[in-house]
């Protein structure tokens, strides 16, 4: 099975100066926009220029994430970080081509406004396979996909069957992921980082999240991808969305005096840890970010040669 066009050779292309960060899962109900919305506040809190498109035109929840931060920022007693914001609009058209026609411009207009003038764009990505939605993956450097510590999760990748020890065939979702993969490769010589995030974790583990987490390490090698753990299912990344604040920002005073508790403590720690595992391009003093970009491309290709020698 070919990942990539060629998987021989990985050339340096000739790389955008943004990052781009795709969160992305055919499955509804993994936690996209709440990734979404923890990555971009942590990487404005790291100083980086962010830029966020929303392409979830029905849901919109992280465009109404940012209207409730950008609400609080007015009467906040600390400078609230914010990026900058682009919604798409969905086609209104009773005919599906018109339709794509306008959403293409409008998504192609969106990503030209900020290639350039940001470091990150973070894109949040509606639950369903759409045109917009598959392009918006092919343009990913970092394929962020969150999954549940389900076996119906899991199927979106590969498809689960009674025998474990069976192999089962590549499903729909990771289908089209590496279709996205070979038309960027043959476009730019570009990667994708594919990032699988295990979410919404269970504070217990259980037996069924151990046997989900060997399946993603066991399918690693094939699908190309990175298996990691990602947010616990914490009653704090719900509470704030009101607000339009997380755990990394001062809630302490928004709360009117007092410490951080233990588990806001955890949830802090949680998101850090998360955005350092994702492996992005770093800020590194007497370094431009597009030299951090190079970088970032030798170090990913460089796993993914380890990663198919390992199969």
């Amino acid at each position: 099975m070919a990942v990539f066009a060629d998987e021989a050779d990985f050339e340096t292309p000739d790389l955008r100066s943004a990052h781009v960060i795709v969160i992305g899962n055919e499955k509804g109900g993994t936690g996209k926009s709440t990734l979404s919305i923890h990555i971009t506040i942590a990487l404005l809190k790291a100083g980086f220029r962010v830029a966020t498109i929303d392409l979830d035109t029905r849901q919109r929840t992280l465009t109404r994430f940012f209207e409730n931060r950008q609400s609080w920022a007015q009467t906040a007693p600390w400078e609230v970080e914010l990026p900058f914001h682009h919604a798409l609009d969905r086609g209104a058209s009773a005919n599906v081509h018109d339709n794509e026609t306008m959403e293409f411009g409008a998504f192609a207009d969106a990503i030209a406004s900020v290639e350039h003038a940001y470091e990150f764009v973070v894109i949040d990505t509606p639950a369903s396979d759409s045109y917009l939605m598959r392009l918006a993956h092919s343009l990913a450097d970092t394929l962020v996909s969150p999954v549940n510590d389900s076996y119906i999760d899991v199927d979106v990748f590969s498809r689960v069957h009674h025998d474990k020890a069976r192999r089962g065939e590549i499903a729909h979702y990771a289908d089209l992921v590496l279709e996205a993969r070979r038309k960027r490769h043959l476009v730019d010589q570009g990667i994708i980082d594919w990032v699988l995030v295990r979410n919404r974790v269970a504070s217990i583990q259980s037996n069924n999240s151990k046997q989900i987490a060997i399946s993603l390490a066991r399918m690693s090698p094939e699908l190309q991808f990175r298996p990691m753990e990602g947010l616990h299912d914490r009653v704090i990344f719900r509470e704030l969305f009101p607000i339009g604040l997380t755990a990394l920002d001062p809630i302490e005073e928004a709360a009117r005096g007092g410490t951080l508790s233990q588990s806001q403590q955890s949830a802090r720690k949680e998101i850090e840890t998360l955005v350092a595992s994702l492996q992005l391009p770093e800020r590194n003093a007497g370094m431009a970010h597009l030299q951090a970009r190079h970088v970032w491309f030798e170090r990913i290709s460089n796993f993914y040669r380890n990663l198919r020698a390992d199969m």
